[in-house]
């Protein structure tokens, strides 16, 4: 499993982030760290857009977001 770090960062970065991660290696899961709901919300739905599964689990003030 990689880990992106997208804490702290805005959007379309973090969605672009995962988005070369995936071109990279579509099949690899990865836990991606977020520190704004939104960037939940973008991150799950482009995940979904690209047929991968995501689960989000709050820890502590931030997200970690499992895409598989």
């Amino acid at each position: 499993m990689k880990e992106l770090d997208v804490r702290g960062l805005s959007c379309p970065e973090p969605v672009l982030i995962l988005q070369d991660a995936l071109r990279e290696n579509k099949n690899e899961t990865y836990k991606v760290l977020a520190s704004e709901a939104h960037v939940v919300k973008n991150i799950t739905h482009f995940a979904n857009s690209q047929g991968k599964k995501t689960s989000v689990k709050e820890v502590g003030l931030d997200f970690e977001i499992i895409v598989e």
